[in-house]
């Protein structure tokens, strides 16, 4: 865990000002009310108002990882390894941010504040003079907007079943599979004070509570084939030129889909608070999963104005692919000493589509559309002089 604290970014340091056209002589001449910043002896720099702050309890615990794992290994004939394993983990005390100076949802009727009357009573316009601060002391308040602490509450588990089967080198063949059944959960956290988001709700952590879709990324399904094949030495002195010392070495794998969270750029719920997610209508969210239909954008909606949405973070699956990768190798002996090493390799060599996930912003035109893909077929080729 590491925390940065960037000081120039915190007030009175966090305002930026950009000028266009300056006068070199006078930078400040054309802006109204001249230098916002002038340096004048036992004079304090203006302290700007709904200024965003971060604090850290100094009792804060440091983050703690258990682990454990069961194996069971068995031997099939003189070449073939099989194991089955279970491995899991349990982190306790990360850190994550929670706001405490978050907008109240007073109403959609009409109402006062610090003498102002507005209705409706909360709007995106009034966030800063509905915040908990400027509420209880509206003179002192409106120069804290979002204040965010930070907690050392969330957890994560991951829990993996690992079946191997190995058959060690034989032949001039080696064979390596695996496949990876597993479920990492966690709650949101922060990887130091310069990133992450706060709670969605400030009163209830495991409102954001998912599959792990940040740092460690929960796939429930990994499968890996790996294979190594040496063409053997021929008698036959041109055909041992041309066919002998060959590798294959092919890799297969196939994925699951990673989870996504489908989230509203508006501050529906009226708190201040990024990232707020939607209302899930339909227990199927899919479309034909297809890139132009992947989800059914009928599926959701937008919750009702003041309120949180009712769908889970990282609770929708993305689209899985398999890729297929292949390099080729040989090695021609020029001396005793010396040798000459051709190699190939492909990746992706069947150049399939591999779909990232879809837009996951309901208030976008993409939203539940694929529009990026990963790479297509990539191959390079290298010839080594070895002496």
């Amino acid at each position: 865990m590491i925390a940065q604290f960037g000081t120039n970014n915190i007030p009175p340091f966090s305002p930026r000002i950009t000028l266009q056209n300056v006068k070199i002589d006078d930078p400040w001449a054309n802006y109204p009310g001249g230098n916002p910043y002038p340096l004048s002896r036992g004079k304090d720099a203006p302290f700007p108002p709904a200024s965003p702050f971060r604090v850290i309890r100094p009792d804060l615990k440091a983050p703690q990882v258990s682990q454990w794992n069961l194996s069971i290994q068995r031997q099939f004939w003189s070449n073939w390894l099989v194991s089955v394993s279970y491995v899991g983990s349990n982190t306790a005390h990360l850190w994550a941010i929670n706001s405490v100076n978050q907008a109240v949802f007073l109403s959609l009727g009409s109402c006062t504040l610090a003498g102002v009357p507005y209705n409706p009573c909360s709007t995106q316009a009034n966030t800063q003079q509905r915040r908990i601060l400027s509420l209880e002391n509206p003179a002192v308040g409106t120069y804290f907007g979002a204040v965010d602490m930070f907690d050392d509450g969330p957890t994560s588990s991951y829990n993996g079943l690992l079946l191997n089967v190995q058959r060690r080198a034989a032949r001039g063949i080696t064979v390596n599979g695996n496949y990876t059944w597993s479920h990492c959960i966690s709650d949101p956290w922060s990887s130091g004070v310069g990133g992450g988001t706060s709670y969605i709700d400030p009163n209830n952590r495991r409102f954001d509570r998912g599959n792990c879709a940040s740092s460690a990324i929960d796939r429930r399904h990994l499968f890996n084939f790996s294979a190594v094949a040496t063409t053997p030495d021929f008698g036959n002195s041109a055909l041992r030129m041309v066919a002998s010392r060959w590798r294959f070495s092919p890799i297969l794998r196939l994925r699951s889909g990673t989870f996504m969270t489908i989230t509203t750029s508006t501050d529906v719920a009226l708190t201040g608070i990024s990232n707020q997610r939607v209302n899930q209508l339909m227990a199927n969210v899919y479309g034909d999963k297809t890139p132009s239909n992947y989800l059914n954008s009928a599926a959701f909606a937008l919750p009702a104005t003041g309120t949180l949405g009712n769908i889970g973070a990282s609770s929708i699956a993305g689209p899985g692919y398999w890729t297929f990768d292949l390099a080729l190798a040989k090695t021609l002996k020029v001396r005793e000493s010396k040798s000459l090493e051709f190699r190939a390799e492909a990746f992706n060599l069947t150049n399939s589509v591999r779909y990232n996930n879809p837009t996951s912003n309901l208030n976008t035109n993409t939203f539940g559309q694929i529009t990026t893909a990963q790479d297509s077929r990539i191959m390079q080729f290298a010839l080594k002089y070895v002496f």
